[in-house]
This record gives structure tokens, C-alpha cells and sequence, in this order.
């Protein structure tokens, strides 16, 4: 699979803590507001560059692709598509989580990541993340 570096979102980040929504370091601007939706699909492909490990069993992580006006990427993010909640221990090290990007959803000129975590701490997990077009998962 081909990544180009301007669609990177997260390069091993570290996305760790206790009941709260983290975002990605780095928030790729669009330039014009426009929907990279349309035509052929776009995926957000997510990599656990590091496995996820809580204090619990039952800690869950979601994952999003949210759009903002300005690259805060903050609490007022709008989430595009997001991930149902999976537990923290099936996100082991190489595990790839590929999103598909829906047309016609993307309403501001930067894009992120969010990654909500659970009530549980979380005490280890970074991931990779990158907007593509053609998705490998093997």
C-alpha cells in the first residue's frame, strides 16, 4: 500500500490516557474546503504501530476522522466516521483498521484523528494513520 506523506495524519503517536478524547499531532489541511469523498473512495487507514494495554480488560478505544476549520483539532471537531468501540486488548502491534471515507460529509479545510478512550486507563498504544486510496491489509 502506498502512502504518500502529506496524507499522513499520525506517525506513531502515542494516543494514551483515562476517560478522554485525544487527537493527532498534526492535521492535514485541504487547502479549500472540499469533499475528498467523491469520486473514487478514500479510506483512513489506522495501524497499531504499538499495542494498546489499560489497567482493565474492559477497555475499549474508538477511533475517528473529524474536520475542523482551524488545525486545533479540538473539542469542537466534527467527527466524519468513527469506529464502534473495540476492545483495547484486540489492538495489538500490526493490527490495520481501514474506514471508509463517506462522499459528501467533509464540511472544513483540516482533517484529524480522534481516539476516544474509556473510563479504563490507558497505559500503552501508538498507532500510524493516513488518508489512502487503494487499502492492503495483509
Amino acid at each position: 500500500m502506498y502512502v504518500d506523506d502529506k496524507l499522513l495524519i499520525c506517525d506513531n503517536q502515542e494516543m494514551i490516557g483515562s476517560a478522554t478524547d485525544v487527537y493527532s499531532l498534526f492535521a492535514l489541511n485541504l487547502g479549500t474546503i472540499r469533499d475528498i469523498g467523491k469520486g473514487e473512495p478514500a479510506y483512513l487507514v489506522i495501524n497499531i504501530s504499538e499495542a494498546y494495554e489499560t489497567t482493565t480488560t474492559t477497555g475499549r478505544v474508538v477511533f475517528a476522522l473529524v474536520d475542523e476549520e482551524d488545525e486545533t483539532l479540538a473539542g469542537t471537531s466534527v467527527v466524519i466516521v468513527q469506529t464502534a468501540a473495540i476492545l483495547a486488548t484486540e489492538l495489538t502491534a500490526g493490527r490495520i483498521i481501514v474506514i471508509p471515507i463517506p462522499a459528501g460529509l467533509i464540511t472544513q479545510q483540516y482533517l484529524g484523528v480522534k481516539v476516544t478512550l474509556s473510563v479504563e486507563e490507558v497505559t500503552a498504544g501508538r498507532i500510524n494513520a493516513f488518508i489512502a486510496q487503494d487499502v492492503q491489509t495483509n
